[in-house]
């Protein structure tokens, strides 16, 4: 299978190197092991969790709205979610890269619609519009987002403190070692790459049985 870099940040700069590959040809030392992160539950306060907060399956992704891997990444998660309604919950963590010249702007504008309770609209429209960055004014996604208070809208992306949500996020991400994006964290297991399709509806089969979704695919 070939393989494709994808978005990522590594601490000590600024370098495009996380590779998506079948477990077959991944080569140990590109990838970090997966950890278990024992607070897990109280980093799901860092995010907007879409989903019920007692299903069964929590998963957490740092990620960043311009990154294309999580847009793929994206998809891959919706299709879980229509397989197993009820059962899986993402809290979604911002991570905008600093090399993305649209991130931390586009982050900004999900949280302004979040304002007006459009956060999981916002959050999809983005993922399926990257190619229209600095193209489509942001007003236009908010309409298609279905945010109302337009004035509201345009006022909140225009501001320019900072938002707790996305501080928190990237701060938690620092402190997890995240060194790419999608990072997912499914029920405490922090993965160190991002699962296939099939990888990730075996972790979910694995914890609806009782059992880790780590060594179960």
């Amino acid at each position: 299978m070939a393989v494709v870099v994808a978005c990522a940040l590594v601490t000590t700069g600024l370098v495009v190197w996380r590779e998506l590959f079948a477990p077959s040809v991944a080569a140990a030392s590109a990838v970090q092991k997966p950890v278990i992160v024992t607070q897990w539950r109280d980093d799901l306060s860092k995010g907007v969790r879409l989903g019920a907060a007692d299903a069964p399956i929590q998963i957490i992704e740092f990620a960043d709205f311009e990154c294309p891997f999580c847009a793929n990444f994206h998809k891959d998660l919706k299709a879980l979610g229509t397989r197993y309604p009820n059962k899986v919950a993402l809290t979604f963590v911002h991570f905008p890269l600093p090399m993305h010249r649209f991130a931390e702007p586009a982050a900004r504008v999900a949280e302004c619609a979040g304002e007006q309770g459009r956060f999981e609209a916002m959050h999809d429209l983005l993922f399926e519009q990257q190619d229209k960055f600095g193209l489509k004014p942001w007003g236009e996604f908010a309409t298609e987002a279905g945010v109302t208070d337009n004035a509201g809208f345009e006022a909140c992306i225009k501001r320019t403190d900072p938002i707790l949500r996305i501080t928190e996020g990237r701060a938690l991400g620092n402190q997890l070692d995240v060194q790419g994006t999608p990072t997912v964290v499914i029920n405490g297991w922090k993965l160190g790459r991002p699962p296939t399709p099939d990888e990730l509806d075996h972790m979910v089969k694995a914890i609806l049985a009782g059992k880790s979704p780590v060594g179960s695919t």
